[in-house]
């Protein structure tokens, strides 16, 4: 039987023809998101922290494709007594909501939902709204934290038809960020595995430490939430309902949503030359084929009689990029607004095909300090803090990697730092860098984001006692962004004010500008191949330079780091895996790891003779 389950009923409700397309089983852009992998892991680990709390609670079986065995193999439990159980499964109808601790205390009902996502202690104590409401009447929701007080609300109402007799009490078990860990390396208390046969879970998350020598009340608050049920019930309970109507034994009626500039992030929003494309029958003949205004840079803060510009503009039927009116892009006094000169250079070379390049950029670029370090990190943050005495959620950085140019043109010089020990590594990552970029010359970044690991990292240095008076003076100029003396020049402000081309189509990460000039300019694919090492770079111009990169065989599987968040699925893996596979396979994640950090400033540089020989050949 086809059933609306919790994951089914919070897609409805970011829009419900993404169930429609869940449900025929079209691809999207999720299915093999790093990203939502690794939030995923550190969810289980909250989840399994969350059980301690609970002794002597139950785990009950799951089989997805047999729910109703699993529903009333939680009936015969719950009728059995008072109890707790973990993964408790409940089916009304058609709605199915599996709940991650349950509690009967004879007529009683507790339902404790955990999330990994945090809040801060501290806000208990303010306001009478408590830490998911806003401070000032009427003390509404929080947009951040509706989403996850309707999931819920959901498995309440669920709860409640079944047990419309009960007495049903909800709670969050969300994670503390005020907290920090009195447990050295924590994530090795879990056991990661990854299904690998027919049947077998994707992700099995276990607690495999020691119980008596972990308190994990000290980093998970257990909140009350039956005040924000009780005003989100009608609304989810009709919701619900209307969303179950949908399901048929053969299949599900499609619901139609809005259209508007929110679609451009929709996962469904595949290759156009995928037969089964959810945002292409969404849009019908309103699809775009060409360059798009879903593409047009930060088009969503363009407003026209109060409203996006864009959507009214989708609610119209004009989408191409050339339909937009340069007129609208502008203030009333004809002026532009912070983003709007940018928006007209990428409607007018997109419609001439050409890049841009500003001449004010070679001016920026003259007024730069010899040696060139271009720098980059890779950190990581679990909700399971990695150290003792840190927080939930507290950055780690644990790479970095340094391209240096002494002279314009001159062939960059790498160094590079990994860390490779369990041990809370910020005095080594500091020391090191330090040792690399000296006090001389501009640091170049590609956006805020170094500056801002470098200020948690002296933070941190400091709240243990390990900032000196020398390290401080040498960190200020590299972390606080208005020293008068900073060093640090970020490359991707250079690009948004003084450079386009059409194929980054609207975006300027560092992945797509690179991208962009990688197939058009064959010197960069030259210097590339002679910089990485020659002959075992394929540098084709169909391909992008991360898929240049020649795989790492880490046991039987061939793997490619090509962005941040598979960096820290690499690098805990490298000191947190299992252990079999973590002793044996060390140096080919450490491998990975080297490879594309080292790529991702190596690209700095390589945007940044591009723009050079631009500059000096008066190319436009």
């Amino acid at each position: 039987m086809k059933t609306l389950s919790k994951s089914d009923f919070k897609l409805a409700r970011d829009c419900p023809a993404k169930l429609t397309w869940r449900e025929r089983g079209y691809p999207n852009t999720l299915d093999d998101n790093p990203y939502l992998a690794l939030l995923a892991e550190g969810g289980y680990m909250v989840e399994q922290l969350a059980r301690l709390l609970f002794p002597g609670g139950v785990e009950l079986e799951y089989d997805p494709r047999r729910s109703r065995d699993a529903w009333e193999t939680t009936l015969a439990a719950i009728s059995s007594g008072d109890g707790t159980w973990f993964e408790a499964t409940l089916l009304a109808g058609r709605q199915l909501a599996r709940v991650d601790i349950l509690k009967r205390r004879g007529n009683r009902f507790d339902l404790y939902e955990v999330k990994s996502k945090s809040f801060d202690g501290d806000d208990l104590d303010e306001g009478p709204g408590g830490p998911f409401r806003t401070k000032r009447k009427p003390y509404g929701i929080l947009t951040k934290w509706r989403p996850y007080l309707e999931d819920v609300t959901y498995q309440v109402h669920v709860l409640r038809r079944l047990f419309p007799e009960t007495e049903v009490h909800a709670h969050l078990i969300v994670v503390d960020k005020s907290s920090t860990a009195s447990v050295e390396a924590m994530p090795r208390l879990f056991t990661i595995r990854r299904g690998r046969n027919p049947g077998e879970p994707d992700l099995d998350v276990r607690f495999t430490g020691d119980p008596a020598a972990i308190d994990p009340g000290e980093l998970l608050g257990v909140i009350a939430v039956d005040a924000d049920v009780d005003e989100l019930f009608d609304e989810v309970r009709a919701f619900a309902d209307a969303q179950e109507s949908r399901y048929t034994d053969s299949e599900m009626a499609h619901q139609p949503a809005p259209l508007g500039l929110h679609c451009a992030k929709c996962e469904y929003r595949v290759a156009t030359d995928e037969p089964l494309n959810g945002f292409r029958e969404c849009w019908g003949p309103l699809a775009p084929d060409g360059p798009s205004v879903l593409d047009l840079y930060k088009f969503g803060l363009t407003k026209h009689d109060g409203e996006k510009l864009g959507d009214v503009m989708i609610a119209n039927g004009r989408t191409g990029l050339d339909e937009v009116d340069p007129a609208r892009l502008v203030k009333k006094d004809g002026t532009p607004t912070s983003y709007s000169t940018r928006q007209l250079i990428q409607i007018e070379h997109t419609r001439r095909r050409e890049s841009w390049l500003d001449p004010a950029l070679a001016t920026a670029m003259a007024n730069v300090s010899y040696p060139l370090h271009f720098i980059d990190f890779e950190t990581s943050a679990l909700a399971v803090p990695y150290h003792q005495g840190m927080r939930p959620y507290q950055s780690i950085g644990f790479q970095w990697s340094c391209h240096t140019i002494r002279a314009p043109g001159a062939v960059p010089e790498h160094r590079e730092w990994l860390n490779v020990v369990d041990l809370w590594p910020a005095v080594e990552f500091i020391d090191s860098l330090r040792r690399a970029i000296g006090d001389d010359g501009t640091v170049l970044i590609w956006s805020k984001y170094e500056r801002t690991i470098l200020r948690q990292q002296r933070e941190q240095l400091e709240a243990r006692g390990l900032a000196t008076p020398e390290l401080m003076q040498w960190l200020e100029p590299l972390s606080d962004k208005d020293h008068p003396d900073t060093r640090l020049l970020d490359q991707h402000k250079l690009c948004e004010r003084h450079y386009f081309h059409p194929e980054m189509h609207g975006k300027t990460s560092i992945k797509w500008v690179l991208d962009a000039i990688w197939q058009n300019d064959p010197e960069v694919r030259r210097q590339f191949a002679e910089w990485m090492g020659g002959d075992a770079y394929d540098v084709a111009a169909g391909l992008g330079p991360y898929d240049a990169m020649p795989a790492v065989v880490v046991g039987d599987t061939a793997l490619n780091v090509a962005d941040g968040t598979g960096a820290m699925r690499a690098y805990q893996a490298m000191l947190y895996g299992d252990p079999i596979d973590r002793d044996r396979h060390a140096e080919q994640w450490a491998e990975l790891l080297r490879r594309y950090c080292k790529l991702d400033t190596l690209a700095m540089v390589l945007i940044w003779e591009h723009w050079r020989r631009g500059t000096v050949n008066g190319e436009r």
